[in-house]
C-alpha cells in the first residue's frame, strides 16, 4: 500500500525577494518601533557642574547663586548653586561640613538656601533619584513632597547627615512639582548652622505628553492591520 505525502510548500531563497516578505519585514520593524517609542523614556543626571554661580543672576559671592530658570528644564525657587572648592578658596567656612562631604562629582553642589522650603516644577517629569547631604546638623529630616497639580501624590520623610550622601530613590512618576522640606538634625560643632540640605546628581526623565502616546499606539495598530491583510 502506498502512502501519498502531500505536497508541502516549498520557499525557494530567491523568494526570500519578493515584495511579500520586504513588506512583512518593514511592517515588523515598523510595529516594533513604534510600540517601543512610549517606553524610551531618557533619563538625565543633573550634576550642576555647568552652572557658574559667579555669571548667575542674583549672585551675592563668586561661589554661589540661584539656580536660574530653565536649568535643566525645569523651574527652580530657593534651590541654590554652590562652587566647593572657590568658597573653600575665598576662606568659606564649608570645608568639612556636610557641603564638603556632599559633592559627589566636579565642583558644584544644589542647597535649600537659608535651609527654606525649595522646589522644582515642569509640566511633568519623574523625580527618579539624588544624592542628599545634611549641611550642618545630623539627623537633618527631609521631606519631599511630589503634586499633580494641587493634589499630593507622594510624600516622604528621608533622614541625612553631614558625614557623606545618602542615595535617594525618590521614584516620584508623572509629577509637576517637587517640595523640599527641611528641619531639624543636632550640629556636632561645625563652624556654620542652620538646616540646609545638599543636593548632587539629581535624576529625572521626560514623561511623554498623551498625544505623542496616542499617535504611537496607532501607528502600531496600523502596522498590525496592514500585516495581516498582506499576510
Amino acid at each position: 500500500m502506498q502512502h501519498h505525502q502531500k505536497n508541502k510548500p516549498f520557499i525557494k531563497e530567491s523568494d526570500m525577494e519578493t515584495p511579500y516578505y520586504k513588506k512583512t519585514a518593514i511592517c515588523l520593524t515598523l510595529t516594533l518601533a513604534s510600540l517601543a517609542c512610549p517606553s524610551a523614556i531618557v533619563a538625565q543626571t543633573i550634576t550642576f557642574d555647568d552652572l557658574n554661580p559667579d555669571t548667575l543672576p542674583g549672585s551675592t559671592f563668586p561661589f554661589e547663586a540661584p539656580i536660574p530658570n530653565g536649568y535643566a528644564g525645569l523651574q527652580w525657587n530657593n534651590i541654590w548653586v554652590l562652587d566647593i572648592p572657590q568658597d573653600i578658596q575665598d576662606g568659606g567656612t564649608i570645608a568639612s561640613s556636610g557641603y564638603d562631604h556632599g559633592l559627589v562629582s566636579g565642583n558644584n553642589v544644589a542647597f535649600n538656601a537659608r535651609g527654606n522650603p525649595g522646589l522644582i516644577s515642569a509640566a511633568s517629569f519623574n523625580l527618579n533619584s539624588a544624592y542628599l547631604t545634611a549641611a550642618w546638623n545630623n539627623g537633618l529630616q527631609v521631606e519631599v513632597q511630589g503634586f499633580v497639580g494641587a493634589t499630593l501624590i507622594y510624600d516622604n520623610t528621608y533622614t541625612i547627615n553631614t558625614t557623606g550622601p545618602s542615595y535617594i530613590n525618590f521614584n516620584y512618576l508623572g509629577v509637576d512639582e517637587v517640595n523640599f522640606i527641611s528641619s531639624g538634625g543636632v550640629n556636632p560643632g561645625l563652624v556654620g548652622h542652620g538646616t540646609q540640605f545638599v543636593m548632587d546628581n539629581m535624576t529625572i526623565s521626560a514623561v511623554p505628553e498623551p498625544t505623542s502616546l496616542a499617535f504611537a499606539g496607532l501607528g502600531g495598530l496600523g502596522s498590525l492591520l496592514a500585516f495581516r491583510r498582506w499576510k
